[in-house]
């Protein structure tokens, strides 16, 4: 009987939904509750685009195109200048959202898709990105693997870049699943080498080497119609899976492609610092129309709900 990694399980299942009409249907993101998010991102981008002649924004995986969208309208009405010198490049693999980005996006003519990362000065960004990249699940010195049947299968672990990976971030005493994004590491690389000179900014949610003790179980999930799904393994390319990002580790392993962090908290602390996110919290709070209400409503959701379990991490590139 033939088996793979769960790793390679997970890219072919990612890959399949998010090509599928199903994607999207399964969860909401920040930028789909309202246009503040990429409103404050925006802004906050905006003071260190400023560094630059040419400046570019390269957005990983853009969902509907929503957040780009934003951002782009946000300039164009509140910085012309940088909004007349901005390319907008986006990252995207799936010819069945690129379809939904070009529509949303059809007005906007300084934005580009790519399937490789292009050469800028700027900010290489994501949000909820590196959750969807395909992870390895280790416990106690065994991979788990998928049968034919889509049935678990532990095997002794082999593969000697996850063993190295355990080794660096001490985690080989762990007892528990501990999950190894080794493509995420690969990607960091990818975004090193297409910086010249900028930043890389990742929004997921995540958690530290201090926090993975809080799952002993591992955090690979899947969502179906906005619930989880217990039984993935079966419903593979038909539901939205997902696995919490190692922050710890983009910053260990960024370090080595010469990505300095400068700047990591949670969300709702990131937030609470773009002024013009303030601003509009203020504002609806003072309003009482149906829709201010019910954008207030979602404004907090960013910052209760999804304000600690979401990170917000900055990593800085100099020019060589």
């Amino acid at each position: 009987m033939a088996f793979i990694s769960f790793r390679d399980f997970m890219e072919k299942a990612v890959k399949d939904y998010y090509s599928s009409q199903r994607a999207l249907k399964d969860f909401f993101t920040a930028p789909e509750l309202d246009r503040a998010f990429g409103e404050a991102l925006a802004e906050f981008f905006s003071q260190h685009l400023s560094e630059f002649e040419r400046p570019a924004l390269v957005e990983l995986g853009a969902g509907r195109g929503l957040l780009a969208y934003d951002i782009l309208n946000y300039y164009r009405a509140n910085y012309p200048d940088l909004f007349n010198r901005l390319k907008y490049y986006i990252y995207e693999f799936s010819p069945y959202l690129i379809s939904k980005q070009r529509e949303v996006l059809k007005n906007f003519k300084n934005v580009e898709w790519v399937e490789e990362l292009p050469k800028v000065e700027g900010i290489v960004f994501s949000n909820e990105f590196f959750d969807a990249l395909p992870v390895h699940i280790v416990k106690g010195g065994k991979e788990l693997y998928v049968d034919e049947k889509g049935s678990e299968v532990w095997l002794s672990l082999e593969n000697e870049k996850v063993k190295e990976f355990l080794r660096r971030m001490n985690y080989e005493n762990l007892n528990q699943i501990v999950e190894v994004c080794l493509d995420c590491i690969d990607m960091l690389k990818k975004i090193s080498e297409s910086l010249v000179e900028g930043y890389h900014f990742v929004i997921d949610y995540g958690y530290t080497s201090e926090e993975i003790t809080k799952y002993p179980e591992g955090t690979v999930v899947a969502y179906k119609e906005h619930k989880v799904v217990k039984d993935f393994l079966k419903e593979a390319g038909n539901a939205d899976i997902t696995a919490h990002v190692n922050f710890s580790a983009l910053m260990e392993y960024g370090r080595d492609f010469g990505l300095e962090t400068i700047l990591f908290q949670s969300q709702r602390d990131f937030l609470m610092h773009i002024p013009t996110f303030l601003n509009e919290l203020e504002k609806l709070s003072w309003e009482e129309s149906a829709e201010s209400v019910e954008r207030l409503s979602r404004l907090k959701t960013m910052l209760i709900s999804m304000g600690d379990r979401f990170k917000v991490l900055l990593q800085r590139k100099l020019s060589q």
